[in-house]
């Protein structure tokens, strides 16, 4: 529907400097037509209905770092991305994969998947999505090591346009999380025109890039972004109207917990990403606000760099694992909210092992483990972690006063979260207080962090035989073997110990009681494509 309206505009264009040369009343009738073409139903809104008058803010607990999938590591990248571009499939609030700008997909083998192809959508330079853009996005990974993403899909031998709306992907092996792996940034297909024009730039400036609801704006960096309404996105509501309601979003960094809070009580903000622990009954018991919760997909714990001293040596890394007390950090720090880890796999997975609990709080086991190591006399470390949370730095103050009596010394560090981010990246560091939003397939929760050379392992962990689990676990459908295969892996990892897991978050709605229609997804992505004010 909404090309037939694109051609009616296009029409009304071209054939404006001919119009004197109509009767009045002919050019009238065709007047009238037009107009009522475009109120019913297409990407032009009926002005009479308050559903498209909203003008929201957002805050984000830290500043974007990038507009780039292909470069992003952080969940605040995703908030802003998920409403800008659209992703090949999507999940819903059951982690149910759906289609996106692929209507079907099939399976002609077990290592060529063919997704059909949405047909009738532009992207927002005007440029039009098929299957050319598809390879060329899925190319740009593929030929880009050193990206987050290229672990994600590196099963992917090849990508290629069948006709404009279809595309065959060639699998070096079978590879079941595949469809999960394209909900995400590894599946936003952007302009193949808009990331050539802008080159390096795309990471400050989408403009056109995206086919999503909304559409780049500005970005004011540790001030603000603005995103506004594509008139031409091509998702209805369920009676057929356009999508987006919302005419425009403000995304707002917002480091510290307490004047996040103070910003959706004042109405300063519609929505939050994140709410501080002490706020939450205040939230819950506030009329003008909704909050709610449910359980997420994430880790939080502290990265152990494996190639730099003294986390080099795997009993000192234990010994952290025993002298951290993850249910004080859950019951003092977090208050109750969310579970302890175990490892990178939370309990609403279908891979969780309810008994799995490799490390408690053991002080003497600590010791014993730095004996082992050759440092009965104690071993100091420098963590990173982000500024501005008065809550991070609450976390991390609890974390260094549990493991002062094991006899490791912990120096604080704060780095602004994109620093942070770098030096992890570049291996920068020896501990880091950081964790991952999380994944609706184990193999997003897993391979990335610790299979070798995977995309997130700054820590540089590397063991043979957790590489062979993850890999088999991504080349069988049969989620019994797999489930299998992740457990082993996970009973190994931790052994290891690249990763002190503490505990797993929640998904969260904190928003502004007048904010409608508003769906809680398990990843804890805000998408306000059907969004409103009433």
């Amino acid at each position: 529907m909404r090309e037939s309206l694109f051609r009616v505009s296009q029409y009304m264009r071209t054939t404006r400097t001919s119009a004197r040369y109509l009767s009045l009343p002919l050019f009238s009738i065709i007047l009238i037509f037009f107009l009522v073409a475009c109120s019913s139903g297409g990407s032009t809104p009926t002005t009479t209905n308050s559903k498209y008058t909203g003008n929201i803010s957002v805050g984000l607990s830290s500043d974007v770092v990038t507009l780039d999938p292909l470069k992003s590591s952080a969940l605040v990248d995703r908030q802003v991305m998920f409403n800008m571009y659209d992703t090949l499939v999507q999940s819903n609030a059951q982690n149910v994969i759906e289609p996106g700008l692929a209507t079907s997909w099939t399976y002609s083998s077990p290592t060529q998947l063919i997704f059909t192809l949405r047909t009738g959508v532009t992207f927002q330079d005007g440029t039009p999505f098929n299957a050319d853009a598809v390879v060329f996005n899925i190319n740009r990974i593929l030929s880009t090591l050193s990206s987050p993403r290229h672990s994600e899909i590196s099963v992917v031998q090849s990508v290629t346009a069948i006709d404009t709306s279809h595309v065959q992907f060639t699998l070096k092996r079978p590879f079941a999380p595949l469809l999960a792996t394209l909900t995400d940034r590894a599946g936003m297909i952007l302009s193949p025109t808009a990331v050539q024009k802008l080159g390096a730039n795309l990471s400050n400036d989408a403009t056109g890039a995206g086919s999503g609801p909304f559409q780049f704006v500005e970005w004011i960096k540790g001030d603000h972004l603005t995103l506004k309404r594509n008139p031409h996105y091509w998702q209805k509501d369920s009676q057929g109207n356009a999508l987006p309601y919302l005419q425009s979003i403000r995304y707002r960094p917002i480091t510290n917990g307490s004047v996040m809070f103070t910003n959706l009580e004042t109405s300063t903000i519609n929505a939050a990403d994140s709410i501080d622990p002490n706020d939450i009954a205040n939230a819950q018991s506030n009329s003008s606000l909704v909050y709610k919760q449910a359980a997420g997909l994430s880790f939080f714990g502290i990265m152990l760099n494996t190639k730099v001293a003294p986390l080099d040596n795997v009993h000192v890394r234990r010994a952290i694992e025993w002298g951290v007390n993850r249910q004080e950090i859950l019951t003092s720090v977090l208050k109750n909210v969310g579970t302890v880890a175990q490892g990178p796999i939370p309990p609403s997975s279908w891979a969780f092992d309810n008994t799995f609990a490799p490390y408690s709080y053991d002080v003497t086991k600590a010791k014993a483990e730095l004996a082992q190591a050759g440092d009965a006399n104690g071993v100091t470390i420098t963590m990173i972690i982000p500024s501005g949370s008065p809550l991070n730095t609450q976390e991390a103050q609890f974390l260094q006063s549990e493991l002062q009596p094991a006899g490791i010394t912990v120096n604080i560090k704060q780095e602004t979260f994109a620093t942070l981010l770098s030096d992890t990246d570049t291996h920068h560091f020896q501990a880091a207080l950081l964790g991952w939003s999380g994944r609706i397939d184990p193999d997003g929760n897993m391979y990335a962090w610790f299979h070798t050379g995977g995309g997130f392992n700054s820590m540089q962990y590397s063991n043979p035989q957790v590489d062979t689990l993850l890999d088999n676990a991504r080349a069988t459908s049969d989620q019994a073997q797999r489930t299998t295969d992740y457990q082993q892996a996970q009973q190994m990892i931790l052994q290891d110990a690249s990763y002190v897991f503490i505990n797993h978050g929640v998904s969260i709605q904190a928003t502004t009681s007048n904010l409608k229609n508003f769906t809680l997804l398990p990843t804890g992505i805000m998408n306000f494509s059907q969004v409103y004010l009433g």
